[in-house]
């Protein structure tokens, strides 16, 4: 059966089986209005896949920020790695990383139709939200940028004419507090109304640091916002939004999971503390910070007006982002990698129009523009610590140790002193001025002054100017054919220009030069000379070639007098200085190396076709295509790939669906059944010493989305929903990252073991393996399923019990698939529960809540550790049982 068959199949099924309910009902569900089409719809008229959250769910669910929405939406995740603002949004398994500012997320975050560029602005807590829309597949359509993915659009409430206020306090474990306040009401009467809304929000974190007892992975944030809704007659409404918003936190650390016999050795040998490779126990170990600082502002204008027969929309908006990052990236109380600093810093300017009919006509239309234009500062300074060089010779110490005893050196020499003892004695000794070198370099490479390893090298800083404009025109067709068939034609047309300025400093010897050419050309020579009785077979002047040389000593049959061939030079199991590569952590890159500007033009478009069955059952199916542009690869890393610029996402999407209404509303669902393809998927890989930036060649998924909502009797209410990827897999990736470790024997890596290095289109010779065809390691089932029971007390108060679950099936941490079990995460649910009292008026209720109740124990992502030599792991842990009461007042 083909895949279309099998697609159509599996739709018709579970449209089928949502069809098949039972059970009397006494209650209607609740109209929900949208504007996912750029037009008020109710959530059973729209016909793409999206899904709602109200301001009642946010808050009986305890949703503070984004990344809580996860529980009513399973189709979105939202991670959280290394500070408070690397935050990833994917839909159905799509997603940007967020630790390249030249990248921007294939999810677009829109707050009151406003674009967010980073989704870091758009993790504060959530206040006075009417509801969140996320709506997924391409949008870009519609949508300003960026959507190739999806979007999650967050709708605040109003100003009002009548006077309302709330109020909202929050005590719970691990010192949480949270205070919320909004204030509306009229200022001119039946002309301009006001909004004022504050939150704050702390809690002391869940983890503590034994070295100095501070609690880290914290909350500290605030936010504010404050709108004027102005009515200067019937046709018109203009809508001024200011917000700020602060976050001050320690976070986001990662324990260890493994520790490699090689680093722990060196850890607990200098000194350092190795606490059990246990991520849940609560405790770390660091020497320096783990700090967000964040400021973000905006201000925006919405006008509308209402034509005869159509109306305007225009809004204009500006946006400041402030960032600081400091944090201790070794994760360890050793000063391996100097505290990274961090700034990121942009001002954003979008303007849009939108002219749209008013609707019930044979053409319904809609016309717009879309205007962008941002200024990023980025700079990045990780220089070596004041103990890298110690920890890097006494965790390369055993391995060299055979060669140091053969050379008669003292022992426990490690790997860094041994290189820099044969480099001062060739140098010492003249070699490369009377002995031509086969690598046709002029000399060997000579030791700093300060050595090798020091606090002078490393990333010193990097710098980069990074501007983006970029304009677009839209619109789209609704043609009525019937009163139940409508066909919808839509298409974008967007040109971007990027220019970028750059200035690095990374000085870093040991990472300046080929360990290949080394490995030919090193000597082995006293301090002074050429000495022949240094080795017995050495015969006249000659220099033996320290690898030759060595091995013809373990009785193997090589030529000391003859250096060694290119292939051999290249292979490890005979040039052992291959090992030292481990030390180059900042390969050389000139500025000039970026590219200074690009362009990008696209043409999207989208299809769909709804038909309305019933008045309470329809099918829809669509057609869309989206892009994402390319962009500059904003950090050194570039040099280690070789990708300096990468190219434009494009994103095609089939989806067919359904939406129906049973038993006089008392239960509603949505169907949708997706097949997704992305070529040239941006794809940002933590590979231990860095990032490896490059374009996928693609990523296919498709799957099975379903969400309800059953209300069997007036007072017992259910939501519940899952997305099934059943195909999730790279279409093309050829040059992807390799694992740290991994079992020699699995064809899987075939291509990672040494000898098989290959060259990517950036012109870098290293392992790759290939991923064509690969599932890509992400959950393929995620559900939730919530149940709320209500009882009226007398005739003035009513009580609720809550419960929740979420499932989420089996993910792998990294894009290189690491096999090892701490680099998986097994599936696992989160059950959340809460029982509540208030007034039946809704004027007061007092909740207790908990979230994770059973304290599961689950990872959100790992990553190789950072600054070692071995195959350790950190991972981030997710959230612990937490509980609280809170108190919310209404007027």
């Amino acid at each position: 059966m083909s895949r279309i068959s099998k697609l159509a199949t599996l739709g018709s099924t579970a449209i089928v089986t949502s069809l098949i309910v039972t059970g009397a009902a006494h209650a209607q569900i609740d109209e929900i209005t949208v504007t996912a089409q750029k037009r008020e719809q109710t959530l059973q008229e729209t016909p793409v896949s999206v899904a709602v959250v109200t301001d009642e769910q946010i808050e009986q669910s305890q949703i503070r920020d984004a990344a809580d929405l996860m529980t009513l939406v399973p189709s979105l995740r939202v991670a959280e790695f290394a500070s408070s603002t690397n935050t990833e949004f994917a839909l159905r398994g799509i997603g940007t990383s967020s630790f390249n500012p030249g990248l921007e997320p294939s999810v677009g975050v829109f707050v009151d139709g406003v674009y967010r560029p980073r989704t870091g602005s758009a993790i504060n807590d959530l206040i006075s939200v009417e509801r969140v829309e996320v709506i997924r597949g391409p949008q870009s359509t519609l949508f300003g940028r960026n959507t190739p993915a999806g979007v999650v659009s967050i709708i605040t409430k109003q100003p009002e004419y009548d006077f309302g206020a709330e109020g909202e306090l929050t005590a719970g474990n691990y010192g949480q507090f949270i205070a919320k306040g909004s204030i509306t009401g009229p200022i001119v009467e039946g002309l301009m109304a006001g909004r004022f809304d504050a939150s704050y929000h702390t809690n002391d974190g869940y983890l503590e640091d034994v070295t100095d007892g501070s609690q880290i992975n914290n909350r500290d944030r605030q936010t504010y916002r404050g709108q004027l809704l102005i009515e200067p007659g019937e046709n018109t409404s203009i809508r001024i939004i200011g917000d700020y918003g602060v976050i001050d936190e320690n976070c986001c650390a990662a324990p260890f999971a493994f520790y490699d016999p090689i680093d722990q050795a060196a850890l607990v040998g200098l000194g350092g503390t190795a606490l059990p490779a246990d991520p849940f126990d609560g405790d770390i170990a660091i020497d320096g910070d783990v700090r967000t600082e964040l400021k973000t502002s905006g201000i925006s204008g919405e006008l509308n007006h209402d034509f005869d027969t159509f109306t305007f929309t225009s809004i204009t908006a500006y946006r400041h982002y402030d960032e600081d990052q400091l944090f201790d990236a070794d994760f360890s109380d050793l000063d391996l990698v100097s505290t990274r600093a961090i700034t990121n810093e942009y001002d954003s300017f979008t303007q849009e129009f939108r002219f749209a009919s008013t609707g019930s006509n044979f053409i319904d239309w809609m016309a717009g523009a879309f205007y962008y234009k941002n200024e990023l500062e980025y700079t990045n300074a990780t220089p070596y610590g004041a103990d890298a060089r110690a920890f890097f010779d006494f965790a390369s110490a055993p391995q060299v140790a055979p060669i140091v005893a053969g050379l008669g050196l003292p022992p426990g020499l490690g790997g860094v002193s041994l290189l820099e003892f044969f480099l001062n004695n060739n140098n010492a000794a003249g070699v490369g001025n009377f002995v031509p070198l086969p690598s046709g370099n002029a000399s060997l490479p000579t030791v700093p002054a300060e050595g090798f390893i020091s606090t002078q090298h490393g990333l010193i800083s990097e710098a980069y100017n990074y501007d983006t404009e970029a304009v677009s025109i839209f619109g789209k067709l609704d043609f009525n054919l019937t009163d139940k068939l409508t066909m919808t034609v839509g298409a974008r047309y967007a040109e971007e220009d990027k220019d970028m300025e750059t200035n690095i400093n990374n000085p870093d010897p040991i990472s300046a030069f080929s360990f290949v050419d080394v490995g030919q050309d090193l000597r082995l020579v006293s301090p002074t000379t050429c000495d022949p009785t240094l080795f017995p077979i050495i015969g006249g002047d000659a220099c033996a070639y320290l690898i030759p040389a060595l091995l013809a000593g373990a009785g193997l049959p090589f030529d000391p007098t003859q250096p060694l061939t290119d292939e051999q030079a290249r292979n490890p199991a005979i040039n052992q200085l291959l090992g030292f590569t481990a030390f180059q952590n900042w390969p050389p890159v000139n500025a000039a190396a970026f590219p200074d500007s690009r362009s990008d033009s696209n043409f999207s478009y989208n299809v769909i076709a709804s038909y309305d069955v019933t008045p309470t059952f329809n099918v829809y199916a669509s057609y869309a295509t989206g892009f994402k542009p390319g962009g500059f690869n904003v950090s050194v890393d570039a040099a280690k790939t070789g990708v300096f610029e990468f190219q434009d996402e494009q994103a095609q999407s089939a989806e067919i669906g359904a939406k129906g209404a049973l038993g006089n509303n008392r239960f509603i669902y949505a169907v949708a059944l997706f097949a997704q393809e992305i070529e040239d998927f941006q794809s940002n890989n933590f590979v231990g010493n860095g990032f490896a930036l490059d374009n996928a060649g693609s990523i296919e998924v498709a799957g099975l989305e379903f969400e309800s909502q059953w209300a069997p009797t007036d007072r017992l209410f259910f939501t519940g929903g899952f997305t099934w990827l059943f195909h999730n897999e790279y279409g093309d990736y050829q040059f992807a990252p390799c694992p740290d470790s991994f079992d020699p024997s699995d064809p899987m890596f075939e291509l990672c073991l040494p000898g098989n290095e290959r060259t990517n289109e950036g012109g870098v010779t290293a392992s790759f393996n290939d991923l064509t065809g690969v599932d890509r390691g992400n959950s393929d089932f995620v559900g939730s399923l919530t149940g709320t029971y209500t009882q009226p007390i007398g005739n003035t108060m009513e009580g609720f019990v809550r419960g929740e679950v979420t499932y989420t099936s089996e993910f792998a941490h990294t894009t290189s698939l690491d096999p090892r079990p701490f680099a998986n995460q097994d599936d696992f649910a989160l059950f959340n529960a809460s029982v509540g009292l208030g007034g039946a008026d809704g004027g007061w209720q007092v909740q207790l809540w908990g979230r994770n109740i059973f304290d599961e124990e689950y990872t959100k992502g790992g990553f190789p550790s950072v600054g070692y030599l071995g195959t350790s792991y950190n991972v981030y842990p997710g959230d612990p049982a937490t509980y609280g009461v809170t108190l919310r007042l209404r007027k």
